[in-house]
């Protein structure tokens, strides 16, 4: 029986579930990785440019007011504050989100290969990249959405990661 499972991911084939979901983060993770070097060339957004981003705010405020979703302006103004923090700190962001999203391509080409240490750091991977935004933002200009929405999309690459742990060795 050993011997068997030993032999794992050599005799047999990928699974094509794990197949497609490792092109899916090849292509998520290397997109990131692309924008992210571009974005730390073009370095951060100028005076200008904030400004400008304060106007199209205010002018999307005013119409959800308009609209009776008052709500949905108290996020805008968390998610404007939060693009400042970040912009503060543009290159501590940046540089951060590469080494994770590197991290992450680790992961899923050692996935790739078939072994399961690749998970472990897919799973360090996923759990940096939701955390790592309080370091250099503060929590009250982090909406809840936002976490959520990257816990959960994480929560189901793990899972279906998860589903292929019998092929790797």
């Amino acid at each position: 029986m050993s011997v068997e499972i030993d032999n794992i991911g050599e005799d047999e084939k990928r699974p094509s579930f794990l197949t497609a979901i490792c092109v899916l983060s090849f292509i998520t993770i290397g997109s990131n990785l692309i924008f992210g070097f571009i974005g730390l060339f073009s370095g951060p957004q100028s005076d200008e440019e904030l400004l400008q981003a304060k106007v199209d705010l205010a002018k999307t405020s005013s119409e959800l007011k308009t609209a009776g979703l008052e709500s949905w302006v108290d996020v805008l103004d968390q998610l404007d504050r939060m693009t400042l923090e970040i912009n503060d700190s543009f290159y501590l962001a940046s540089i951060l989100g590469l080494i994770v999203a590197l991290i992450g391509l680790f992961g899923v080409l050692k996935m790739w290969q078939g072994m399961k240490m690749g998970f472990h750091l897919y799973i360090i991977y996923s759990l940096i990249s939701v955390v790592s935004v309080y370091l250099y933002v503060s929590p009250a200009n982090i909406p809840s959405f936002v976490i959520i929405f990257n816990l959960l999309i994480s929560g189901l690459f793990i899972f279906m990661y998860s589903r292929n742990l019998h092929w790797m060795k």
